[in-house]
């Protein structure tokens, strides 16, 4: 299922043309509304978004759509003029109307078509819209103009909806909607309307006739109030006012017709600004200083003073300093910088290692003094090339490379640091201080540039040790039309891959017995992108299979070893498995698998417990054993149980006192059945719980 993030600057281009229009009484285009009624615990309702996603948008760009939720649980269902849902006739789900002329619909009953008609529909009013938000007070004003671009009569009405892009939250569905999903944590709703400002029915702009060329006024006001508990709070840079003009009349759903509608971001274009990085993430030696710049856009309609200041999260040592057009300032100092509206700013930044290895994250961040709510900031990576032991690579655009330094942060005892791929497209970068790369390759294309591909072949040669994920790598190399012809050599020879076709017919798939890696890993391939998991085969002997689609044959992913170097190759990313369990275990296995009998070059220093901690059991899934690792700071009687589902005690595999350490015991389930089981830690007045699966 496609869930593009859907930009309102779409609908904008749209309505700037017809604003700016010298003759209002042309041809003028109606930005066609569809208004629906949907629910996140309603299983048909993804299908309702499916069709505004692949069918409607795409070919309508300038329709404007507005999702009511309703009835059950849906947290969102509470919002001022949810009334509107019983107005409109609203019963089945999803249902919805177009312009008020088409009636109740049913998703699959000609949405698209009805969208396509109206949209050739001249428009008989034109609106244009000045408006302010303050995000800290949340006072939302406007005047609006309203314009007949022909003579009317009647009743006319307008409404002010505040409707929210981009919102998370957990949506029911079934398999006609998403193959093998029943549920979806991760769910992305837009369209979401979060208040309907001066009512269901809004208010009146004119009774009576209504004259061609005849400006309407009316001005606004309102606070917006903040939504009842569970709902979350609408987040106004994802958030737009769409007003609406519809002529009064019964019933509401197909007499009473949307003239035209507009939508504006909410937030005031008198103050806004962006910040954009001039430089990519930087690998140097620990004795070089790294240097970023970035620009800060003024691109609000008024003169702007923003503070700005730099922080850096690193080792102990590491220095910094960043420059404006005032002067340089140490880390952790705030400077003012004063921009004319339209115009930038340049802020460079330099981080001084001080010969100490390690990574760190500098955060340049900025804040408009006139308007609390305008506020930014952009970051920088750096990693020394020596005493690092794991390279993270983020090639995705959504920074899913996170997956993988969280999954280290539970299990690994070296260092790492993580990089953008900017930073491998510098030429001839050496890599080889680092004993493994973890590359993320997400849904990006292309998948590959030429010096990344130059310097990872450089790197396996000198005996190197890559993870690769990502989706249509092996498509955007093969496929007619992809970006990354030029990387054949390196798939079939370095990733030791034969590249097949680029879906394998099946978003379930499994790990092989016996394997290191996937033994006992069953999982389906989520839809935070379409899903279109490439198939592949082992290229040669020292290649082998470890994930297949279903049960087989068809292959997803690889390991090889040829002596020299090792690889694992996931065709698909992390992000997509279902399990954030299982794909921590497919992490740590494969970092283990890939640097087993390598020598760390720096010993881990801490070798006294500095706090409890219970950590994710390795590895999980699990059959028959697993490893419980905890720590303990101080002298404690401590308890680890192990329970099923039921909170029944099925082994006790410590019960004493200890003295501080880390502690690692090992758990036999051979006697028990495949499922979810809990194990508990307590130690002193410190308990945890944990999850684990055993999967035989």
């Amino acid at each position: 299922m496609k869930r593009k993030l859907r930009s309102f600057a779409i609908v904008l281009i749209a309505i700037s043309a017809i604003i700016s229009s010298q003759n209002f009484f042309a041809q003028t285009q109606r930005n066609p509304v569809l208004e629906f009624c949907t629910g996140t615990w309603c299983q048909w309702c993804p299908c309702g978004d499916d069709i505004i996603l692949e069918s409607i948008l795409p070919n309508i760009p300038n329709a404007i759509v507005l999702a009511y939720h309703g009835a059950g649980s849906d947290p969102f269902r509470i919002f001022p003029g949810s009334n509107i849902i019983s107005l409109l006739g609203f019963s089945g789900y999803p249902t919805g109307t177009i312009d008020r002329k088409s009636g109740v619909l049913v998703w699959n009953q000609g949405w698209p078509t009805w969208v396509s008609n109206r949209n050739s529909v001249p428009a008989t009013v034109s609106i244009e819209v000045e408006r302010s938000y303050n995000v800290n007070t949340r006072e939302f004003n406007a005047t609006i103009d309203f314009t007949a671009l022909e003579n009317l009569s009647g009743q006319y009405s307008y409404n002010i909806i505040l409707v929210e892009d981009g919102q998370v939250w957990g949506q029911t569905s079934n398999n006609t909607c998403t193959p093998g999903i029943t549920f979806i944590a991760d769910y992305v709703h837009y369209w979401l309307v979060r208040d309907m400002m001066n009512g269901a029915t809004g208010q009146e702009v004119i009774n009576g006739a209504w004259n061609q060329g005849q400006v309407v006024t009316k001005t606004f006001s309102y606070t917006v109030a903040v939504p009842p508990s569970p709902a979350p709070d609408f987040i106004p840079d994802s958030s737009a006012i769409v007003v609406m003009v519809y002529k009064n009349g019964a019933p509401l759903n197909s007499n009473a017709e949307i003239q035209q509608a507009g939508v504006w971001p909410l937030v005031s274009p008198d103050y806004v600004a962006t910040i954009n990085s001039q430089s990519p993430d930087i690998i140097t030696a620990n004795n070089s200083s790294a240097q970023f710049s970035a620009t800060l856009y003024n691109e609000g309609l008024l003169n702007d003073t923003y503070d700005i200041t730099a922080t850096i999260d690193g080792p102990s040592g590491w220095t910094g300093e960043f420059t404006t057009v005032n002067g340089t300032f140490p880390f952790g100092t705030t400077d003012a910088v004063s921009v004319t509206a339209g115009e930038s700013t340049t802020i460079s930044v330099m981080v001084n290692p001080n010969s100490i290895n390690g990574s760190g994250i500098i955060t340049l961040e900025y804040a408009s003094q006139n308007n609390g709510g305008v506020s930014g900031s952009i970051t920088f990576s750096t990693v020394t090339n020596t005493g690092v032991h794991l390279l993270v690579v983020d090639a995705t655009e959504d920074g899913y490379a996170s997956l993988v330094s969280d999954a280290l942060d539970g299990f690994y005892e070296g260092i790492y640091g993580v990089v953008s791929r900017e930073a491998l497209q510098e030429p001839s970068l050496d890599l080889s201080y680092f004993t493994m790369i973890s590359w993320s390759g997400g849904n990006s294309l292309p998948a590959f540039y030429p010096d990344e591909v130059n310097n990872l072949q450089t790197y396996l040669d000198q005996g190197g040790n890559i993870l690769m994920s990502g989706q249509n790598i092996g498509t955007d190399i093969f496929g007619a039309g992809g970006q990354s012809q030029f990387a054949q050599s390196f798939f079939n020879n370095y990733l030791h891959s034969n590249y097949l076709a680029d879906f394998g017919g099946s978003y379930i798939v499994s790990g092989y017995p016996g394997d290191p890696i996937t033994d006992g890993v069953q999982f389906t391939l989520n839809s935070v992108y379409t899903r279109s998991p490439d198939e592949i085969s082992p290229i040669d002997a020292n290649t082998s299979a470890i994930i297949q689609f279903l049960t087989g044959p068809k292959i997803s992913s690889v390991k090889a070893d040829d002596g020299n170097h090792r690889v694992v190759y996931f065709g698909f990313a992390f992000e997509q498995v279902n399990d954030v369990t299982i794909a921590d275990s497919l992490i740590a296995r494969s970092v283990r698998w890939l640097t087993d009998g390598i020598i760390l070059n720096n010993p881990i220093e801490e070798t006294v417990a500095s706090d409890y901690r219970l950590e994710q059991n390795y590895p999980n899934p699990f059959n028959p054993t697993t490893q419980i690792s905890y720590s303990i700071p101080a002298e404690s009687q401590v308890s680890l149980i192990i329970y099923d589902v039921m909170g029944r005690e099925v082994d006790n595999l410590v019960n004493g006192r200890q003295s501080a350490g880390n502690y690692e015991i090992e758990f036999d389930a051979s006697a028990l059945a495949s499922g979810t089981y809990f194990y508990k830690l307590t130690a002193g007045e410190f308990v945890s719980v944990k999850k684990m699966s055993l999967l035989k």
